[in-house]
């Protein structure tokens, strides 16, 4: 009788699969290798994971940002950013390293457009980044007399930070002037030193004008007047470029009526003439300010005034039918 097989219940399991192993060498060596792979490939993998923990993310290049966000990388569209007071847009301008004060096509720089629309955010945005204040598109001149010019503090301390130029303090001051902004003026005035007196008369010169623009109430052009003459604007002052009219002939023509006040009452002269011989009243009879001329004769002047060309302050008035202004003139002798 053969012997019987020996029983495998007994075996340990392992042994019985290396039993196998040794049986077929080359399974075994490709369970080897597999498992080699495996492990190299799980602690790549984890390796990676590890390193990445500690590597930032490769950041999105912001011109490809803007695109997403239907930006174009234009002048035009930085601009226009700046304009509606979108931040986030205006930082990926500046990270794309747009330029910062070329102007667009409406001759705007980004600076000027922010002020204009009174966007604090993005005028500090700007500033940080060094904008120019002293360029400027010839629309608007520069940001600091945009934000004097509308009287806003806020906008012209943060400018006046900036340290602007002196010919930019300049221009705003004069801007300030003509729209009769007080307060704007004593802020820039400690900017001016020296130079103050000259550049108060020049400002004297734009209020005197009229600001098509301005809304000041005719008391702020008073207090404005008062302020300039006190800093040292010069109340007989002549243009020589416009037939030597005086501040007063300017104030006249314009109707600015209390500044007219102010000058006279500072001892402005109430008759000079310019080269055609027309003085202030002669102006206001032909162009119907009857209150103008109230005010000039009150202060002495000569209603019988004749120009060079022989034309009287009567002969203005009766040509242009008024009334009012002829009868004025006739009560204060006037033929």
């Amino acid at each position: 009788m053969p012997d019987a097989a020996p029983s495998t219940s007994s075996t340990p399991l392992h042994e019985r699969y290396l039993a196998r192993l040794k049986q077929r060498r080359g399974v075994a060596v490709l369970l080897v290798i597999a498992a080699i792979v495996t492990g190299v490939a799980g602690f790549t993998d984890s390796a990676k994971k590890l390193v990445a923990l500690f590597q930032p993310e490769h950041a999105e290049d912001p011109r490809q940002q803007l695109v997403k966000l239907g930006q174009p990388f234009t002048q035009d569209g930085f601009v226009a950013a700046a304009a509606r007071g979108d931040e986030a847009a205006v930082a990926l301008y500046l990270k794309a390293a747009i330029p910062l004060n070329e102007l667009s096509s409406e001759e705007l720089t980004a600076l000027d457009a922010a002020t204009k629309a009174r966007r604090v955010a993005v005028v500090k945005q700007l500033l940080a980044a060094k904008a120019d204040q002293s360029k400027w598109g010839p629309r608007q001149g520069p940001a600091l007399s945009v934000a004097t010019f509308a009287g806003d503090k806020e906008l012209t301390s943060l400018l006046l930070n900036a340290n602007p130029a002196l010919e930019v303090v300049k221009r705003a001051y004069v801007s300030a002037a003509a729209a009769g902004q007080v307060a704007m003026l004593q802020d820039l005035a400690p900017r001016l030193s020296a130079a103050q007196p000259q550049v108060a008369t020049e400002a004297l010169w734009a209020l005197a004008s009229g600001a098509r623009w301005s809304h000041s109430k005719p008391e702020a052009r008073a207090a404005t007047a008062t302020f300039l003459l006190a800093a040292g604007a010069d109340a007989q002052a002549v243009d020589p470029e416009v037939r030597q009219m005086t501040v007063l002939h300017r104030a006249t023509d314009s109707g600015e009526l209390e500044v007219a006040r102010v000058l006279l009452d500072k001892g402005a002269a109430v008759d000079p003439r310019d080269t055609d011989g027309a003085t202030p009243l002669w102006l206001a009879a032909g162009v119907g300010k009857v209150e103008m001329a109230e005010l000039l004769i009150a202060h002495g002047a000569d209603a019988k005034v004749v120009a060079k060309d022989g034309s009287s302050a009567m002969a203005r008035a009766r040509y242009n039918q008024d009334d009012q202004m002829v009868a004025l003139l006739r009560k204060h002798g006037a033929r």
